[in-house]
Order: C-alpha cells, then sequence, then structure tokens
C-alpha cells in the first residue's frame, strides 16, 4: 500500500516560487530544505493514496485562505532558518 502526503508537493510549489522573495542569508539547498521541512511539520499532513485525492486536496488550497495559512507557516519556518542557518555556509567553528 502506498500513500502520499498530498502537501508535500503543495508546499514545496509554494516555496519554489517565492524563494528568491525570502529573506534568508543564505539561499542554498540545505537552507530550503529546512524551511520545507519545518513547514511540513507545522501544518496537518493530508495523506492520499491516488491521484484523485491529490486532485481533491488541491482543488481546497484554491481558496485563498488556505494557501495563506500555508504562507504564514513557510514564513515562520524561514525566520527560525535565517536566525540559525544549519548549513556548510554558516558553520560554526
Amino acid at each position: 500500500m502506498k500513500v502520499f502526503n498530498a502537501m508535500e508537493p503543495l508546499v514545496a510549489e509554494a516555496i519554489n516560487d517565492n524563494w528568491s522573495e525570502f529573506n534568508l542569508p543564505c539561499k542554498c539547498e540545505q537552507c530550503k530544505n529546512d524551511v520545507f521541512a519545518l513547514t511540513l511539520n507545522n501544518i496537518p499532513p493530508r495523506y492520499v493514496s491516488k491521484d484523485s485525492g491529490m486532485a481533491y486536496v488541491r482543488a481546497q488550497y484554491f481558496n485563498k485562505q488556505m494557501m495563506a495559512n500555508i504562507y504564514v507557516k513557510i514564513a515562520e519556518a524561514v525566520n527560525i532558518v535565517a536566525k540559525n542557518p544549519q548549513c556548510a555556509n554558516f558553520q560554526r567553528s
């Protein structure tokens, strides 16, 4: 049996579409993945088992308030990563 968190592609798309606009000291792939993981850990998962389930969840997020909730969680994650980047560019000695 295979299930999938339908929020992953929605959050990834939101982050990728706006990555250049986020106020981060580093825009490396590690920082991006940290923002992605923190965001997913702070929103409820929506598990689906087939493509029609994914389409249903995606349709729900055409609602502006639902997408705004995702962007709030992304902004919170960006702030956390910006204050304490964990990438090689900011390794402390």
